[in-house]
């Protein structure tokens, strides 16, 4: 059972993170020759702080 966690800064919309859920599950499995329903994909979504990217600061 594949899991994948993802660690990112908040503020993506949910059609961002439903097309990396897609765009990564789609690959992993090619790759590894294991089904989708198998394949689990983690957010983990950190809060904007002085760290993250200009253009995520300028989104508050």
């Amino acid at each position: 059972m594949p899991k994948i966690t993802i660690e990112m800064y908040e503020g993506r919309s949910d059609e961002q993170k439903q097309e990396i859920v897609e765009v990564f599950t789609r690959e992993l499995s090619r790759i590894i020759d294991r089904e989708p329903e198998f394949i689990h994909i983690r957010f983990n979504e950190r809060p904007i702080d002085e760290h993250a990217p200009a253009n995520l600061k300028n989104k508050r």
